[in-house]
């Protein structure tokens, strides 16, 4: 490890670099955290090879609820607004309204997953929010008015929010430390080529009413798919390891722990974690611009071909599918803390450089757009596994799905905020909107040289 490292003060506290202290839970009233640590390497003699095994096929099987999960998404995504307009004949304004308000009350649902999580655990709230969505999808044909679109997507987006809450802390029972980092760096490339088959494939079904129809059933049945696969992943229980305490964090036990604050007040109290969320804030519209504002750029003001938005979408898809693992893989050579800071640098000088677009020649802007795109990636394939996994180890385990929803808020307010903040910047200027990128993305390194010296050396300095 690299960076200030925490002490354990006298009653058990966790001591921060710089001096606070951080009291973490009683371990006596935790639930069980599963497995700690990761898969050993395979053809490794000794007890550990059972163990690797099991861990493996958890770890595969989850994998593959997600893809299931996301080829179903990505069968949905391109038809979602042509489904409602064509197959049920609802206006266009009103589904649109109906679906942003579904999508807001699905938002603040987030505080209410983090509690359920907390207290009954992640693994059964990744089945139940499969199941919640299959139904939903299940019902989307039988819909005929905007008040039902507008429930559907709540609950849509209520289950969503909740899966999402439960995912890390679930995964981070499979495997701890860097490893973290690894396995999301995998999800996410999972979620990427998923989402692209279904997109892919979607075509072959949006020409006539029966055909959408028939993409929401299918939708709904990829829930259910995913829903028996992670059952299965889930139901499976590695044996218990002697060093299963051996990657968790210090903790204060019994009578000498001091009383400190319970629930959503404990996390609200935690300033450094607080701080890292609004860090992620910052990264996840660093992150939406290159696909809510970069798009609408490409053609005006930089007068680029019609095809240039969708390309600029395809191939930073490509390259962060190629590049998000061999990123992670790279990350772990240094701190999480150094690879975030990259991070931002690269966030920063892609933004920078997008600020030119105006002054170039017509000729440069396809691969101008192309070369801020794939930066851009780059940037987003080092902090997404990293922050979520940073997130996850700062949280004391009682808590995690309550850590894990006010982690993912973050990013859900930087989804709604997105298209008017960047909209409102371009109206003023092209130079304006991608130097208050930089600006964004600039603002993260006092945020994280802040929380890295306040959070646990484990969470940022590993």
């Amino acid at each position: 490890m690299s960076g200030h490292k925490a002490g354990v003060s006298a009653d058990g506290a966790t001591a921060s670099a710089d001096g606070a202290t951080r009291v973490e839970p009683d371990a006596s009233a935790r639930p069980d955290p599963g497995p700690p640590g990761g898969v050993e390497r395979a053809g490794h003699d000794g007890p550990g090879g059972a163990l690797a095994a099991g861990l493996g096929l958890r770890q595969g099987l989850y994998l593959l609820a997600v893809f299931i999960d996301t080829v179903g998404s990505g069968l949905w995504m391109p038809v979602g607004l042509i489904f409602f307009t064509r197959a049920q004949q609802i206006p266009v304004a009103q589904v649109g309204t109906a679906l942003t308000l579904g999508g807001l009350v699905g938002l603040l649902a987030g505080p209410i997953s983090g509690s359920l999580v907390d207290r009954w655990g992640p693994a059964r709230f990744v089945f139940v929010s499969n199941v919640a969505r299959a139904v939903v999808f299940a019902l989307y044909p039988l819909v005929g008015s905007a008040w039902q679109i507008a429930l559907l997507a709540a609950v849509f987006s209520a289950s969503d929010r909740l899966f999402w809450t439960a995912n890390t802390p679930l995964l981070s029972q499979f495997v701890r430390g860097r490893r973290l980092d690894r396995i999301l760096g995998t999800q996410n490339v999972v979620r990427i080529v998923g989402l692209g088959l279904g997109a892919a494939l979607s075509g072959l079904f949006a020409g006539s009413v029966q055909g959408l129809h028939w993409l929401a059933y299918v939708n709904a049945l990829s829930f259910v798919v995913a829903a028996g696969v992670l059952l299965a992943a889930v139901s499976m229980r590695a044996p218990a390891r002697a060093d299963a305490e051996a990657d968790a964090p210090a903790e204060a036990t019994g009578a000498d722990r001091p009383a400190h604050p319970v629930g959503w007040r404990a996390v609200l109290a935690d300033r450094p974690f607080v701080l890292l969320c609004g860090v992620q804030g910052l990264y996840a519209l660093c992150a939406l611009s290159l696909v809510v504002i970069l798009p609408l750029v490409a053609l005006d003001p930089l007068g680029g071909p019609t095809w240039l938005p969708g390309a600029s979408i395809v191939v930073g898809n490509v390259v962060l599918a190629l590049a998000q693992n061999p990123a992670v893989r790279l990350a772990e050579k240094t701190s999480r803390l150094r690879g975030l800071l990259i991070s931002s640098a690269t966030f920063a000088v892609t933004f920078v450089l997008m600020s030119f677009g105006t002054d170039v020649a017509h000729s440069w802007v396809v691969p101008l757009v192309l070369a801020v795109s794939v930066l851009g990636v780059v940037g987003e394939a080092l902090f997404g596994p990293m922050m979520t996994a940073a997130a996850n180890d700062a949280a004391p385990e009682r808590l995690r799905g309550r850590y894990s929803a006010l982690f993912q808020t973050s990013w859900g307010l930087a989804t709604v905020l997105a298209p008017a903040l960047f909209t409102l910047l371009l109206a003023v200027d092209h130079r304006v909107l991608w130097l208050s990128a930089a600006g964004m993305a600039l603002l993260t390194v006092p945020g994280l040289l802040v929380a890295g010296r306040r959070l646990p050396a484990a969470v940022l300095h590993a």
